[in-house]
């Protein structure tokens, strides 16, 4: 009877140590994640801006037309 308690508390700490690690394990995955979305947002908000700041420009103006001559 004690081995078989004694199995049951280290399968009870052994399956608390692995949820503990891979909680570890996926938090600093979860924050590099974060980081990279952060990024993105960074770098679409640049692009958006550039694309507005392109549109806004004038049409060029047209050029003017050549002088006709008269051919012999």
């Amino acid at each position: 009877m004690s081995e078989g308690v004694l199995f049951s508390i280290g399968i009870l700490i052994g399956s608390i140590g692995g949820v503990m690690t891979t909680a570890l394990l996926s938090a600093s995955k979860f924050g590099d994640l974060n980081a990279e979305i952060q990024d993105l947002r960074h770098t679409r908000k640049l692009l958006k801006d550039e694309i507005i700041r392109l549109g806004q420009r004038s049409k060029p103006k047209p050029r003017k037309p050549r002088p006709k001559t008269k051919r012999k």
